[in-house]
């Protein structure tokens, strides 16, 4: 995870107090693990700072009205008038944290500004928690550790997910690539000279729906439970390994025997399908769903120069947008991947 940000740049405050606190996080993607990784197994996920969101914190009064611009949204936090029925992640976490900071009866305005499709499977709801709790932070004066930053978001993803693994909370705080297990993240080497081409399927996933139902799957048959979850284990040890190496080729295989469990699991559609499928003739190594499934996005791995075909490929059989993400900006952390590029349209 990052080291503790405080943004001064950007605090604003006078003679009286602060005015505002900024905060930010990013986007994440999973290259392997998806639902497994709620079930025990390791995933490997990078984060996605190019799609990031930005929070702004103000203090608030009791019973006052947030005025959120266009393109924005934005939530009252601390504030007991504030209906139940509207608690969302960013606020869960940012309540949260003023509980644990002696800071109950404030109350904190926030408003954010999120390049990251909602509903993606690309860490929305965990970026815009982290950024909101970033922000207030900044607001108050308050300076955040990365394990304190991580607990306080996986609040908000209880309450946005149900049960969260956490790999979200992580990725989107992290600097660079991770293999996450049990709520423990380590930085992954990459040796790997390749492209990422995420591309957004325009249909919402729904996380909760998705884990439920794999969970449903899986204890319908434990002896086939173990053996996915073996074979899960076993694809995303050997990927590990893979991305170290630069094997790009036996890290296709990977993805493409990972989205093979997942439709067993269940969580594929024919949309997805058609859009792997699309990446594959397209000469990508491997392509699979990222996320929860069920909608949300693809993410396919290929040669940097084939990028451009394999991107123009997806929007023809249905993406609505794509990014492209070279695997050498991974090697650096968060920073280089501001090479990233996305590619709007349905049609080249």
């Amino acid at each position: 995870m990052n080291s503790p940000v405080r943004e001064r740049a950007e605090h604003s405050s006078t003679a009286t107090g602060p005015v505002r606190g900024v905060g930010r996080a990013h986007a994440k993607a999973i290259l392997l693990g998806e639902h497994t990784v709620v079930h025990g197994t390791p995933a490997i996920a990078f984060p996605l700072p190019t799609l990031s969101v930005r929070a702004i914190a103000r203090p608030g009064t009791p019973g006052g009205v947030i005025e959120v611009p266009d393109g924005h949204f934005g939530f009252v936090a601390g504030d007991p008038d504030v209906a139940a029925n509207t608690l969302s992640g960013p606020r869960v976490a940012v309540e949260e944290a003023l509980r644990r900071w002696g800071l109950t009866g404030h109350i904190a305005d926030v408003v954010m500004e999120c390049d990251i499709p909602l509903a993606r499977g690309l860490g929305s709801s965990a970026a815009c928690a982290g950024a909101a709790v970033r922000a207030v932070a900044d607001l108050h004066g308050r300076t955040v550790d990365p394990a304190t930053l991580y607990e306080l978001v996986q609040c908000g993803e209880q309450v946005a997910h149900g049960r969260a693994s956490g790999i979200d909370a992580s990725a989107v705080l992290a600097a660079g690539p991770i293999r996450f297990h049990e709520g423990s993240a380590t930085a992954l080497d990459i040796g790997l000279d390749a492209a990422l081409v995420i591309a957004d399927t325009g249909v919402p996933g729904s996380t909760q729906h998705a884990v439920a139902g794999v969970r449903r799957n899986l204890d319908r048959d434990p002896r086939s439970a173990r053996r996915a979850l073996t074979r899960a284990d076993e694809l995303i040890s050997g990927a590990v390994a893979d991305l170290s190496t630069g094997d790009a080729a036996a890290l296709g295989r990977a993805m493409l025997d990972f989205q093979d469990l997942l439709a067993e699991l269940g969580v594929s559609t024919p949309h997805i399908d058609t859009l792997v499928a699309a990446a594959l003739e397209a000469g990508a190594y491997g392509a699979k769903l990222t996320g929860a499934g069920l909608g949300g996005c693809v993410l396919a791995l290929t040669e940097t120069g084939d990028a451009r075909t394999v991107s123009a490929a997806l929007r023809r059989a249905g993406a609505v947008q794509t990014w492209t993400v070279p695997t050498r900006g991974l090697r650096s952390g968060a920073q280089s991947l501001s090479v990233s590029t996305p590619e709007h349209g349905a049609n080249p």
